[in-house]
């Protein structure tokens, strides 16, 4: 299983791609929570491959390699929050309320809509993993993401994406990550309580 090799190689499979959209997220969080001159320093703590990718043009609707999204979340999080994984779980945040604001916004408008697209919502950003959603109803619902090649950064933004999408004008959205195949389970289960 990819997700069980990447949890005990700590290695990311260079198969795994994911949506321009998210690495323009990415560079636009940096850019906005941390001022000028921060987007420089991370992208200088990058490898020259990996920091061609992001200093470019960035198409949206384009594939990119999930491993260059995963080292610009760790390199930033060295750079901007040392020691903390906090940064990318306000990532995540920004990026789904900047896709809910958008394009986003009829898939999840309301509880049932969301449980009922999410997995075709996976499928617009990631090519590898599936998304399933459990629960008999929105308030008891609970994500699995399968064969998805976690990291903790990468497991902290879907932390962050999971509040940003669920939450609504008169409540915000907690996610917990109650498992995950970085600890040997099976796949990874996200469940969310609201404040």
């Amino acid at each position: 299983m990819l997700a069980q090799s990447l949890a005990s190689s700590g290695t990311m499979s260079g198969m795994a791609r994911v949506r321009g959209r998210d690495f323009v997220d990415a560079v636009a969080f940096v850019r906005e929570e941390y001022g000028p001159g921060a987007l420089e320093r991370v992208l200088a703590a990058l490898t020259p491959e990996t920091r061609a990718h992001f200093g470019g043009v960035i198409r949206e609707v384009e594939w990119y390699m999930l491993q260059d999204l995963d080292a610009y979340l760790k390199a930033a999080c060295r750079v901007l929050d040392p020691g903390s994984l906090e940064l990318c779980r306000r990532q995540g945040r920004f990026a789904a309320q900047r896709q809910k604001a958008d394009f986003l916004g009829p898939m999840v408008e309301d509880p049932e809509m969301r449980i009922r697209m999410a997995p075709t919502t996976w499928r617009m950003f990631y090519d590898v993993g599936r998304l399933e959603v459990h629960g008999d109803s929105p308030e008891t619902a609970v994500g699995r993401i399968h064969d998805f090649p976690a990291t903790p950064e990468l497991c902290t933004r879907f932390l962050g994406i999971w509040e940003g999408i669920m939450s609504t004008p008169g409540m915000g959205a907690v996610a917990e990550e109650a498992s995950c195949v970085r600890r040997g389970d099976p796949f990874c289960e996200i469940r969310v309580r609201y404040e």
